[in-house]
């Protein structure tokens, strides 16, 4: 159904951007126009500056898929400015993009509809400063537990992230993160396999991509540059029932939906030894790099990535310019 020939005219990867995760938008920008244009598609890539919005209606573009990761990407501000112009683009509405961005929020959000997310803490830098480590540490591991995980309530590609073992490191552990975001969550750590699942909106409506198992060299779990090393990380088909991967695959979209999401996210689990499972994240902007899972998982599912990008596309196209 989908072909190049439907694109008709040059369509924008939007890629870069001023967030700490600009190198991995620009990788993920980069294979997304390889791959479009092996097709034969006429695509063409744009930083976000102050010139994107003139070259855009210059260009007589037709549709953008957004590949900017973290802030201006994945907090409802691309899409603002799309919806602005009336430039149809892929991806989830900004609304949707500002409730989900926010894990704290996104997090209560699944919660509410039943799906199974970690037992956390939310704690700003200001709290940190005016209450005191000392005073609320101890709590905190009180309640979830001597091991834990501290990442930003805003922002991913594992920046900011540190798993912490015990009281003495949890300190250190919310000053870095405070470098990448005012906020931090604390979260209980869950031991288990990785697993991603790609949620696709197509013209047979809501469904999932083959889910994929994360296994990461040890002592690099929470490592920035082993996400994007290939030596450091292996992306395979879990070795999973078959009944379990259907559940994940169920959640995945009950999670995209519950969002409010549209056309794609992902949707990161660790699902433990006995079968049980939490939801970390679900994204907005599925990375595309090389060793990125969305393209994993595209080539699980009998498809590519360029393929699937160009039926997006197609359906931004097909849908017209955004509300």
């Amino acid at each position: 159904m989908s072909s190049a020939e439907e694109l008709t005219g040059p369509v924008a990867v939007i890629a870069g951007g001023l967030s700490h995760e600009r190198d991995v938008s620009l990788a993920s920008g980069r294979n997304l126009v390889r791959e479009l244009g092996a097709l034969g598609v006429e695509v063409h890539a744009y930083d976000f500056d102050r010139n994107l919005l003139h070259t855009l209606e210059r260009d007589k573009v037709v549709a953008v898929l957004p590949a900017l990761h973290g802030q201006f990407g994945e907090d409802g501000e691309i899409q603002t400015l799309l919806e602005l112009i009336g430039m149809p683009f892929v991806g989830s509405r900004s609304r949707a993009c500002r409730l989900a961005y926010d894990k704290a929020t996104a997090r209560e959000l699944l919660r509410r509809d039943g799906i199974p997310v970690p037992d956390s803490v939310g704690l700003s830098a200001q709290t940190f400063r005016d209450i005191g480590a000392a005073a609320l540490m101890e709590h905190v591991m009180h309640r979830l537990g001597t091991r834990v995980v501290v990442k930003p309530t805003r922002g991913g590609s594992a920046l900011g992230v540190a798993g912490v073992d015990g009281l003495a490191a949890l300190p250190s552990a919310l000053v870095g993160t405070y470098a990448y975001c005012e906020d931090a969550l604390v979260e209980r750590f869950h031991d288990g396999v990785d697993v991603s699942v790609i949620v696709l909106e197509t013209d047979d409506g809501l469904t999932s991509l083959e889910p994929v198992a994360i296994e990461y060299e040890r002592g690099h779990e929470f490592d920035f540059s082993a996400r994007y090393t290939a030596e450091f990380v292996s992306l395979e088909r879990p070795d999973l029932p078959e009944q379990q991967i259907a559940r994940l695959g169920e959640v995945a979209r009950q999670a995209h939906r519950t969002l409010g999401l549209r056309d794609v996210s992902r949707s990161d689990f660790i699902v433990g030894p006995d079968g049980s499972f939490v939801v970390l994240e679900t994204a907005i902007t599925p990375g595309t790099t090389e060793t990125s899972v969305f393209p994993f998982a595209c080539t699980l599912s009998g498809t590519s990535l360029g393929e699937v990008a160009r039926d997006l596309l197609r359906r931004a196209i097909v849908a017209g310019p955004p509300d």
